[in-house]
């Protein structure tokens, strides 16, 4: 949006503040904002908490899967109360299940009929950001190396246990997604390169639970694979470091690294030996690397 520059006095130039930002943050005249000179950006924010961002939904022909979908997008696009209505009674428990194992801070406050209420009761603090998306990574980095401390041992059959880890990064990283969306960083266009970081790091912990889940099946692993799940655990383990104390020589050893166990992988992947979990490990290996470029233009 455009906004003419007026000048009052001889020196002092004003821009007047969109109404519709000031109606969504409720800003009074009076009132306190913050101005960050950003090179040729001015951005103006405001540590005041809005109205309730509401919205609601008919979800009565959903799947399961298309529900999670749904319900997903609205908690990361920041709204904080929805309406969720639907005539499919078993959409309730599934409704439970989301608020425990995905909706970090969301409840029931209503529930009636068709009509099922989620708010969020968490005061969603700028300050909490950097600690969740650590907690995040670390939740991660343990799922890795539990997994592979339970395949060495042969302890297939508890390895399902390890689901919760990769519920708990689902809860965290999709918090840090939320934030990100209604807030964003001081430095907005550093504010994507941290959602993908988010996203991948997601969707790195459901390839450890799909090793999990299929090992706790099939209840083997050889030990060629499992040799390279370490290498690929130590490989993860280097880019979280990396990402808390970057340098670029060290990224540029990580990318020889990277294409190093990527061969390895598809080496023995042809040998025909353990495909599924292999393929996972080569997925995680990808979605590590894209950690990279985002990384580099967060500490740019």
């Amino acid at each position: 949006m455009k906004r003419k520059v007026i000048q009052i006095a001889d020196k002092t130039l004003v821009v007047t503040l969109p109404s519709d930002w000031v109606r969504e943050w409720g800003v009074k005249k009076g009132e306190e904002v913050d101005v960050l000179a950003n090179g040729p950006r001015l951005i103006v924010s405001t540590s005041e908490q809005r109205d309730l961002k509401k919205g609601d939904i008919d979800v009565s022909n959903a799947t399961e899967r298309t529900l999670r979908w749904l319900l997903s997008s609205l908690h990361k696009k920041g709204y904080d109360e929805i309406e969720v209505r639907t005539d499919n009674p078993e959409h309730a428990v599934l409704i439970d299940e989301l608020l425990k194992d995905l909706f970090l801070g969301f409840a029931v406050v209503h529930r009636s009929g068709s009509l099922c209420v989620i708010r969020s009761l968490s005061k969603e603090l700028d300050d909490q950001l950097q600690v969740i998306v650590r907690r995040a990574f670390l939740v991660t980095l343990d799922l890795a190396d539990q997994s592979l401390a339970f395949a060495k041992a042969k302890k297939f059959s508890e390895m399902r246990s390890l689901l919760s880890l990769e519920k708990a990064n689902n809860q965290l990283t999709n918090f840090c997604e939320r934030i990100l969306n209604k807030r964003g960083l001081d430095e907005p266009v550093k504010t994507s390169f941290l959602y993908v970081i988010m996203w991948n790091l997601e969707k790195i912990a459901d390839e450890y639970k799909y090793i999990c889940e299929h090992l706790s099946v099939h209840k083997n692993v050889g030990k060629k694979t499992l040799d390279l799940f370490e290498s690929v655990n130590s490989l993860l383990r280097r880019y979280y470091e990396l990402f808390y104390t970057f340098d670029v020589a060290q990224l540029s050893k990580l990318s020889d690294d990277f294409k190093t166990i990527r061969s390895k992988i598809e080496i023995v992947l042809a040998e025909g030996e353990d495909a599924l979990v292999l393929s996972h490990l080569h997925h995680i290996v990808l979605k590590t690397a894209d950690f990279s470029s985002s990384t580099y233009a967060l500490h740019d």
